[in-house]
């Protein structure tokens, strides 16, 4: 208990120095470089490596990774069981940037940090909401970085049980033209799910396998389906089977 409550604590103090001191020192060294935001980003990911280690070191969560992630950028998506989601994936990716949820401005300890590492806020319910995501998502592929996307909005519930994906994510695919690489992530037990304190991450033996997909473009399917709603369809049946397959797999 004592090791899960150090490395919260140690993550939430990593993002506020991260946020608050060493993104914007680094930034503001060339505000007009792209080098200077990769720079940022491989910073985060060295971080996460370091945290995602720790953990792993203490004993508390075991991760499993599968397949191997697309080395040209493209579009990321994946079901979001736990909170962990994001870091796991960002591990395999130092150039990815993510989508995140507008409350996460309320946010004391994550709302510097996903403002200065140029992360992409998420839909409000409006038009303009999608039409900025679009442009921000074919913005960050151009320069030559992934594009992480969690569809359901919100942790999944369950290990294996998703919530209807978002549009978002396809609708971008399309327009600028990019493949998605569907990402089936599965906890064995669930941990850090919705609902769940942090204290079982102590209580129990965790795995967590991130397993990469191939990667899914719209010329998959028929040409009378070439939409970002049967793209997202494809997808969310590819991520589906994989989890299924997983716990099956137990």
């Amino acid at each position: 208990m004592l090791l899960t409550a150090f490395c919260f604590l140690q993550f939430a103090l990593q993002v506020l120095w991260l946020g608050k001191l060493q993104l914007p020192r680094i930034l503001r060294s060339d505000t007009q470089s792209q080098a200077a935001v990769t720079r940022a980003l491989q910073q985060v990911h060295r971080h996460v490596e370091r945290f995602l280690d720790r953990v792993e070191s203490f004993g508390l969560v075991r991760f499993v990774y599968q397949g191997a992630p697309a080395e040209q950028p493209c579009i990321v998506v994946a079901n979001h069981p736990c909170l962990l989601d994001f870091i796991v994936i960002l591990k395999d990716l130092p150039n990815a940037v993510c989508l995140y949820k507008s409350g996460t401005l309320d946010n004391p300890v994550l709302s510097s940090f996903v403002r200065v590492a140029g992360y992409i806020e998420g839909m409000d319910g409006t038009a303009s909401a999608n039409k900025r995501i679009i442009a921000s998502c074919s913005e960050h592929l151009q320069q030559g970085r992934h594009v992480v996307f969690f569809p359901e909005g919100t942790r999944s519930g369950t290990a294996t049980r998703m919530h209807k994906f978002r549009a978002a994510a396809f609708q971008s695919a399309v327009k600028s033209a990019t493949a998605i690489q569907p990402v089936a992530i599965y906890c064995d037990p669930l941990i850090l799910g919705k609902g769940q304190s942090w204290t079982v991450v102590a209580r129990q033996d965790n795995v967590m396998t991130i397993r990469y997909l191939p990667a899914v473009t719209l010329n998959e399917l028929p040409a009378d389906r070439q939409t970002a709603a049967a793209l997202g369809e494809l997808v969310a049946e590819r991520i589906d089977a994989a989890l299924r397959e997983m716990n099956d797999q137990r």
